[in-house]
């Protein structure tokens, strides 16, 4: 599983995605490929529904400056210092 994650983030980055769709995939931590390097940058839509995430890197909106939306359930709050960020979508 983590191998298929390495290959999805690395693929997102050379091919410069927008959206990166991270559903489903049993995720208990936020995964650390997504803020190495500055390969995502230009990532829009980050969607990680259905993990079992209980927090957000503190640097995510550094990390990510053109998020404009994450979707994301199952931690308790995030506060995004982005400018930004539109959309932040707790229900799942």
């Amino acid at each position: 599983m983590a191998t298929e994650l390495s290959e999805t983030i690395s693929m997102a980055k050379q091919e410069r995605h927008k959206n990166l769709f991270l559903n489903y995939r049993n995720l208990n931590k936020f995964p650390v490929e997504l803020l190495k390097d500055e390969g995502l940058q230009f990532l829009e839509r980050l969607y990680m529904k259905r993990n079992s995430l209980t927090s957000l890197p503190d640097n995510l909106a550094q990390k990510l400056p053109n998020l404009i939306e994450l979707t994301t359930v199952s931690f308790v709050a995030y506060c995004c210092s982005s400018r930004c960020l539109r959309t932040f979508d707790l229900q799942g």
